[in-house]
């Protein structure tokens, strides 16, 4: 039984909450019938697509993750908390964590066959990118946060791809931003929690992530993300969309959240976003009362004029 809970770690399925991108285009889709304007959040049918293509990114980022924990195995056994992950601390064996990498990666490409093309192909190209983030470029400074924003953005794509929506540059550029920020804010956690022994932890270029170098990233990646969710919810096409133009309202939860989370970088208190729903009620708050707003705002008028997801 230990083996196996261990692999269950080594999965890490509370990290699957980052795969809740997939949902995000669903939320503002919309699509035209003889009829009106379908609202694609009321359609079952379609939240069972994005489910599937749910359980696909799921299966897919904890290949990832297993692999990645056999890369580094020596460096997270140097790390506080790291070193108690299973191939660190000895208690899975590297090649069963191997052979599992492989077999949760073909499950994700079975489950994606599920949905109909180009879907799978997202998948494939998430497993290619985040393969060779694995295998070296998670080394190159500014390259290995831009990797994993990229990431962020092929699960909007995919979800949108699941509906057969069509992709709105905002939903690309929303998530572009947001998770550069997080990446960034992530590695500046890193910075101040660890001190020197962060070079141990993470063989990457430190010296281009020094205190005033990731404090003007994550400033500038802050800025750019609440910016573009700022004109996103007041340009022509979202107001024509959604059918009224008060969704700037949802900017302030978004304001709030980021903030918060820029706090606790700089602190090193924000290692990960998951670890921070775990641990700061107050920005699970600001995150429920953004879905909560947007729900409401965009179900209040369900017979906007256009069609378009993201």
């Amino acid at each position: 039984m230990r083996a196996i809970y261990n692999l269950v770690r080594l999965a890490r399925p509370s990290h699957w909450l980052k795969n809740l991108f997939v949902f995000a285009a669903i939320l503002f889709a919309r699509e035209k019938t003889p009829e009106g304007v379908r609202v694609l959040a009321l359609q079952p049918e379609a939240w069972l697509e994005v489910v599937k293509a749910f359980i696909a990114f799921c299966l897919a980022s904890s290949a990832i993750y297993t692999l990645n924990d056999v890369m580094d195995r020596k460096e997270d056994a140097r790390h506080p908390e790291k070193r108690r992950r299973p191939v660190a601390s000895g208690e899975t064996g590297v090649w069963a964590a191997i052979v599992m990498a492989a077999v949760l990666a073909a499950g994700a490409l079975a489950a994606a066959a599920a949905l109909t093309m180009p879907f799978p192909l997202t998948v494939a190209l998430y497993l290619a990118v985040m393969l060779g983030y694995v295998l070296g470029l998670k080394r190159v400074a500014v390259l290995d946060v831009l990797i994993l924003a990229v990431g962020f953005v092929i699960r909007a794509y995919a979800g949108a791809v699941a509906i057969d929506v069509w992709v709105s540059p905002w939903l690309i550029l929303c998530t572009l931003t947001l998770a550069l920020f997080l990446g960034f804010a992530k590695r500046e956690s890193e910075r101040v929690a660890l001190g020197p022994a962060a070079a141990e932890t993470r063989l990457i270029e430190w010296s281009l992530y020094d205190e005033k170098s990731l404090e003007h990233m994550m400033t500038v990646s802050a800025g750019l993300a609440i910016v573009t969710y700022m004109l996103y919810t007041v340009s022509p096409e979202t107001i024509a969309r959604v059918g009224h133009p008060w969704m700037f309202l949802t900017v302030l939860p978004v304001v709030y959240g980021v903030f918060r989370f820029y706090r606790m970088a700089i602190t090193g208190r924000a290692a990960d976003p998951v670890d921070l729903v775990r641990r700061d009620p107050a920005f699970v708050i600001a995150v429920a009362v953004w879905v909560v707003m947007a729900a409401a705002l965009l179900l209040a008028w369900p017979k906007a004029p256009l069609g378009h997801g993201g």
